[in-house]
């Protein structure tokens, strides 16, 4: 039952229920990079029961790999949280693709949406200070600026130094339940 549990919250992490081949391929290289552990795409569709007519017993190495990669130290700190409670967990590892400020160039415009329908374009205005160009359906505005140093996909979105309307500067949080989308424009 337990491992049970512990697949539902990989693919929680991963953001998707994992059906397809390609599917494993892509999560081996994504345990390989977060916990720097090899687990084969073959024996993680035998986990899954993508293969049929394999009856195999799960090695504890297995299961701990994947305990780690969803912020767990091993399998058996796994088994003693409540999983059903996801508040219980504070932390864990990234596994979606992250943008720093840095590696952008003067000027980039990055498209950043949320739900439910919320949209801004900025532009890099160089080191981490960004510049609102565009605003639908948001609390931001056109002309604000903020600092932001890390950008993460399918995570929320923290502006520091919000200049705001002519308000103190302040902090602002996107897409804090569900996170942000961010696409690079040009």
């Amino acid at each position: 039952m337990k491992q049970i549990e512990l697949k539902r919250e990989v693919e929680r992490v991963v953001g998707h229920e994992l059906r397809e081949a390609r599917d494993f391929e892509i999560l081996s290289q994504l345990l390989l990079r977060k916990t720097r552990e090899r687990l084969s795409p073959t024996t993680l569709k035998r986990l899954w029961g993508y293969l049929k007519n394999e009856d195999v017993q799960t090695r504890r190495h297995t299961l701990d790999v994947l305990a780690r990669f969803s912020g767990y130290r091993n399998y058996e700190d796994f088994c003693a949280h409540d999983t059903n409670n996801k508040d219980d967990v504070q932390s864990g590892i990234c596994v979606e693709e992250r943008i720093k400020t840095e590696s952008l160039r003067l000027g980039q415009r990055l498209t950043i949406t949320w739900l439910p329908n919320r949209r801004i374009v900025v532009r890099h205005m160089g080191g981490s200070r960004f510049e609102i160009l565009e605003a639908d359906n948001s609390k931001l505005c056109i002309g604000d600026t903020f600092r932001c140093h890390l950008l993460i996909q399918h995570e929320p979105l923290y502006l520091d130094d919000l200049r705001h309307q002519g308000l103190p500067p302040t902090a602002y949080i996107a897409g804090q339940r569900d996170g942000v989308v961010v696409e690079m424009c040009d």
